[in-house]
């Protein structure tokens, strides 16, 4: 009776390891992370996963024609909120224009906003009556840390290939500096992502596909570098050296009135 006993939980710990050597083949994509929390525990997504979930949310910003990309990260009824940079709507002048990942274009109108007035940042509503869009899921910009990989999905202008124009890139990378206190235009984060003319206004996001922050700054910039802190300060020159090396976004800062879309 005791060898049947030995020969039963042998086999009861056979099929469990089996089970799991299962589970494991099914997930062989998924690397497995912990959050700031012991007690919180998430799977980071693949590449292909993110670049999904970027073209999701990720929209055209046109005047007379293409002048940035832009985030969908709100949405109230039939309205629609799109996230952009200040300077992509100060490149060209209204009416503005959504074109959604599904093509159609958009009449967009501009929000005013006294919590963005010193970020480099800027809000546009459209209305859609017949299609509905998913928006970004928005994560926590305060949990990135150093080395973190982070992945920025966006369109670029590339005159010189007109069959590719305003085609949709996901550029991956990691971070490599976050900032105390905010530059000029609100940037505080930085990141190895090479980005290009056009992603201006494009998502930020992390491992779980939410979005983090707003690009709008390449590295290595030719006219214009971030010299100020918004006070007025400035950065150590070895900061500014890698401030200089880095892509930039303006952090989405869940939670604040910054987050609260839908009231602006």
């Amino acid at each position: 009776m005791k060898g049947l006993w030995l020969r039963y939980k042998l086999g009861q710990i056979i099929c469990v390891a089996l089970c799991l050597g299962g589970l494991f083949l099914i997930l062989p994509r998924q690397q497995f992370i912990l959050g700031n929390d012991k007690h919180t525990q998430s799977f980071a997504l693949s590449s292909k996963q993110i670049q999904i979930i970027a073209k999701t949310v990720t929209v055209k910003v046109l005047s007379q024609e293409f002048i940035g990309s832009g985030t969908l990260i709100a949405r109230n009824g039939q309205i629609y909120t799109v996230m952009t940079n200040a300077h992509v709507l100060r490149a060209a002048s209204s009416p503005y224009k959504i074109q959604t990942p599904d093509g159609q274009i958009y009449k967009a109108t501009v929000s005013k906003t006294r919590q963005l007035e010193n970020d480099d940042l800027a809000v546009l509503q459209f209305y859609s009556q017949d299609a509905e869009y998913p928006v970004a899921t928005l994560g926590k910009s305060s949990q990135l840390q150093i080395k973190e990989k982070v992945f920025v999905g966006g369109f670029i202008q590339n005159p010189n290939i007109q069959e590719k124009q305003n085609q949709f890139i996901l550029t991956e990378g990691q971070v490599s500096l976050l900032l105390d206190k905010a530059l000029e235009g609100g940037y505080q984060i930085a990141y190895t992502n090479d980005v290009r003319k056009g992603m201006s206004g494009a998502p930020l996001l992390n491992v779980r596909g939410e979005v983090v922050g707003i690009n709008g700054w390449r590295k290595d910039p030719v006219w214009q570098s971030l010299e100020f802190y918004q006070d007025g300060t400035q950065p150590s020159k070895t900061l500014q050296d890698m401030i200089n090396q880095s892509s930039m976004a303006v952090p989405i800062k869940k939670g604040s009135q910054q987050a609260n879309f839908c009231d602006y």
